[in-house]
């Protein structure tokens, strides 16, 4: 056989290897594709700090063993195995119970809710990492929903929307802890632009959340059709309601709804009853000792920005991590950031920044103001 045709063959079986590697990495990729952390809506020229900035979201949220392991915190001596069933009357008993201190009574016993229990008991580990990252989201969210009067259970629907990851990006476009599409965000204040998308600001988008659910509340009056209309839009159950002469039951007009929003208030349910029962079903929380999930809400102040800043050196000469920064400040897509914006800091910082504002900013300016939560 010839020196050519022997290369024929090998340049056959190289184009043949790339095409079956192709077609199998193509689900991979679409798959990868479906959550894009800070991708800019408005399509920015390429920006170098833009593309630092996403591979940091990346690293940290992305599923690196380093970042999210954490130290487990066990609640139970025996072997930790996750208690997976749980029998149609013990499931029953509990949600009876969680309704009865529940402020929108709808976490009814079904066996739909069942599946879908048992569904996220399977993701114990993943639900374990949900439960701390909650210690750092939930007191703000509490705090909100409060202050518009509504039931603090609604927390919940921020696990579902986003697992707690405040940069997520769904395939239609949906952004943040909420998940507000532009449009939506834009009714509700939630700015976009080069520098920042306020969706991913977990207070702003939290405010933003309050205001569009007590508007869904007063528009349907149905806590079970509110959560429908947050997932289907209000547009989808208002055409529901019409055709089946306003019966607001969502459980007798389940199939009209999409499959995604059939599962929704199961899933609502689910993540309550698990939230509530996780140390009965012996599923482990972590702690994130190497993170800014370290810090509370209540432990972090905004500060304004009276110069143009990069977060990378800012982060640097006040000895804080740059994962701190940005996880603090979720909301920024760049890491340069121009004058008149505000930053989020540990208030274990404030004393070291106030000694180091000249070095920041050079300008002369009055003292450095603290703004409130």
């Amino acid at each position: 056989m010839g020196t050519t045709t022997i290369k024929n063959i090998m340049f056959s079986l190289f184009i043949l290897k790339s095409l079956v590697i192709q077609s199998v990495s193509k689900p991979f990729l679409e798959q990868k594709n479906v959550i894009n952390f800070h991708k800019n809506v408005s399509n920015p020229k390429l920006d170098l700090n833009n593309i630092y900035i996403e591979k940091l979201w990346k690293k940290i949220l992305g599923g690196k063993k380093k970042f999210l392991s954490g130290k487990k915190l066990s609640h139970n001596n025996k072997k930790n195995i996750v208690i997976i069933n749980i029998t149609p009357e013990e499931l029953r008993l509990r949600l009876n119970f969680l309704n009865q201190k529940s402020q929108i009574k709808i976490l009814k016993y079904n066996s739909i809710v069942h599946a879908s229990v048992e569904s996220y008991l399977r993701m114990g580990k993943y639900i374990g990492k949900i439960i701390s990252l909650s210690d750092f989201y939930f007191p703000m969210f509490e705090e909100k929903l409060e202050n518009y009067r509504l039931p603090k259970e609604l927390k919940y629907l921020a696990i579902i929307e986003s697992n707690l990851n405040p940069v997520v990006t769904s395939k239609a476009g949906a952004k943040g802890i909420w998940q507000f599409m532009p449009e939506t965000g834009k009714i509700y204040n939630l700015n976009i632009n080069n520098i920042y998308d306020e969706r991913n600001d977990p207070i702003k988008s939290t405010e933003a959340a309050c205001r569009y659910l007590k508007f869904l509340y007063k528009k349907i009056g149905n806590w079970e059709l509110v959560l429908a209309a947050y997932n289907a839009g209000p547009g989808t159950v208002d055409k529901i309601l019409q055709r089946h002469k306003n019966m607001k039951d969502f459980w007798k007009l389940w199939e009209f709804f999409p499959k995604e929003t059939q599962n929704y208030i199961p899933k609502f349910i689910a993540i309550n009853y698990v939230m509530n029962y996780y140390k009965e079903h012996n599923i482990s929380t972590y702690h994130f000792y190497s993170s800014p999930y370290k810090y509370k809400y209540k432990e972090t102040v905004l500060i304004p920005i009276k110069e143009k800043i990069s977060l990378k050196f800012f982060a640097y000469n006040l000895n804080i991590p740059y994962q701190d920064i940005i996880i603090l400040n979720p909301q920024y897509l760049v890491d340069s950031i121009p004058s008149g914006n505000k930053l989020r800091l540990p208030k274990n910082k404030i004393l070291l920044l106030k000694s180091k504002e000249g070095f920041f900013f050079r300008k002369k300016t009055k003292e450095l103001t603290i703004i409130p939560k």
